[in-house]
């Protein structure tokens, strides 16, 4: 079974969106993206109430909240 808590800042981030294709977005701030080999990604700013929204934080994901989930 694959865990999904991999979190990926500064760097990391910038070179692994690269490799990504936006999918979508929400009202939360939050961006969506799958990678060529299926991982499935989200953008995110947890500490939004810093000046400029704060850093970025991308987290792998098993599911996007659209898809149905069993």
């Amino acid at each position: 079974m694959k865990t999904y808590n991999q979190i990926l800042t500064g760097e990391l981030l910038d070179e692994k969106l690269e490799s990504l294709i936006k999918v979508g977005s929400d009202e939360d701030w939050n961006i969506y993206y799958v990678s060529n080999d299926g991982e499935k990604w989200r953008m995110s700013y947890p500490n939004s109430g810093y000046h400029g929204g704060g850093s970025p934080e991308l987290t792998q994901v098993s599911n996007f909240p659209w898809e149905v989930q069993d």
